[in-house]
């Protein structure tokens, strides 16, 4: 009897490796799950659960490197990837690198999958996977934290600015307006918003058997990997309160993103990483503007120990730095906010404030934001924020259209039926339209 054909997720971080489990499960018996996993707990978490890993051997043992070198379009690969050191090893044609892209080669030979899935698709192994897939026609979902509670994205064509969300709202913004919107269906988003305004958590089961933990040799392997690759322990931020103090009676606030994240290496045309120059231009817009109004700026939670604006800080006494704090609150009581590309962009749009976008991203269209697509234009949107009231009815609709059409109705810390089935449907019904002519 021939197996069902197979759908294979690549590199699946420990955190999200059970959640796909139960997904794959889901997928029965139409497909069979198997997960490309060359991180250590990864693979760990996944073989307690039984699942099915590529290659079969354990990546810290030596490889048999039996599969040719695939050919990739090493300039493409290189626009993909999020991290310098995943470019410097194509760019350098590094052993590592070419022992993940014979691994790929294999898979693909050998199982000749009928569909991939990524998380977010600017990893080493993930945009190695896509580019053979595509040479292949295989189709390829990529997959990302959604911008509503209990959502994921789940699109063909890439997460965030190249989601063919992306797409449809620039082309279907009128058919977006018009549509019309069911009761019941109000009724929930309403229900969602609401809890989410108010600071509740959204709704997340537990698995059944509870959380699956990698083997302890799996996490000493991974310690001395950690060890090795360690920085010099260095204090941070120390001019920065990591409580929010008492804040300005009118101020725009700017949330600041990972630096290392793909929002910023990948879609932010005007500033890149450099949050020090997009601060610095703010802090003058604000000025410039009204003087009495302050400008507010939080750190991101995974950049406080990475990342030192110490310096800046020193350098700009006017602006009010934040370290710590419940986000919602800043929004809350901002006149605007100010984003590269953040889902704290979404975020505002739910308590009603305008938005300025200084990058790319699916809701970046000017009847939602202020997009700024040149610096010296930042002056100009940002008065504009401040003096035009948001389009609050388009802003219903698109979030409509974003939760019942756009996203999908699932989050990897949720395990109820409902999560992992939508979840696993999904991708289904994905990959029967993208493999369709």
């Amino acid at each position: 009897m021939n197996p069902a054909p197979a759908i294979v997720f690549i590199d699946p971080g420990p955190n999200l490796a059970q959640y796909f489990a139960a997904v794959g499960a889901g997928l029965a018996p139409a497909y069979r799950a198997v997960f490309f996993a060359p991180r250590v707990k990864s693979r760990s978490i996944l073989r307690r659960l039984h699942g099915e890993c590529y290659p079969a051997r354990h990546e810290w043992r030596t490889p048999s490197h039996a599969a040719a070198l695939p050919h990739l379009d090493r300039a493409a690969l290189e626009a993909q990837l999020r991290q310098p050191s995943d470019r410097a090893l194509v760019a350098g044609d590094a052993p590592v690198f070419q022992h993940l892209a014979r691994d790929l080669a294999a898979l693909f030979a050998d199982l000749q999958p009928a569909g991939v899935v990524c998380w977010n698709g600017s990893g080493l192994a993930a945009a190695s996977a896509t580019q053979l897939a595509r040479a292949q026609n295989v189709p390829v979902l990529f997959a990302e934290n959604g911008y509503l509670p209990n959502t994921l994205q789940l699109d063909a064509l890439g997460v965030n600015a190249r989601s063919s969300l992306t797409q449809r709202l620039a082309e279907h913004a009128d058919a977006i307006a018009t549509r019309p919107i069911s009761p019941a269906h109000q009724h929930e988003l309403d229900t969602v918003l609401t809890a989410y305004r108010a600071g509740q958590p959204p709704p997340q089961c537990p698995p059944a058997g509870g959380w699956v933990r990698a083997s302890p040799l799996a996490y000493l392997i991974q310690a001395g990997r950690d060890w090795r690759a360690r920085s010099p322990s260095v204090r941070l931020n120390r001019r920065i309160p990591r409580q929010i103090p008492a804040l300005p009676e009118r101020f725009v606030f700017f949330p600041l993103q990972v630096r290392q994240d793909s929002q910023l290496q990948l879609h932010s045309p005007l500033y890149g990483a450099r949050l020090d120059l997009a601060i610095r231009d703010l802090a003058q817009a604000v000025q410039a503007l009204d003087p009495p109004r302050r400008l507010v700026v939080k750190l991101h939670p995974a950049d406080l120990n990475k990342t030192d604006y110490d310096p800046i800080a020193a350098e700009l006494p006017a602006v009010v730095w934040i370290g710590g704090g419940d986000v919602r609150t800043l929004v809350q009581r901002a006149e605007a906010v100010v984003t590269i590309n953040s889902t704290v962009g979404i975020e505002a749009l739910i308590f009603g404030k305008p938005v300025v976008t200084l990058g790319d991203n699916l809701y970046v269209h000017e009847r939602l934001v202020h997009p700024v697509r040149q610096r010296e234009a930042l002056l100009t949107q940002l008065q504009h924020a401040l003096n035009t009231p948001p389009d609050s009815e388009f802003i219903a609709r698109y979030l409509h259209f974003l939760y019942f059409e756009g996203l999908v109705r699932a989050h990897w810390r949720d395990f109820s039926p409902s999560s992992v089935q939508q979840f696993a449907d999904a991708i289904s019904d994905r990959l029967a339209s993208a493999a369709s002519p």
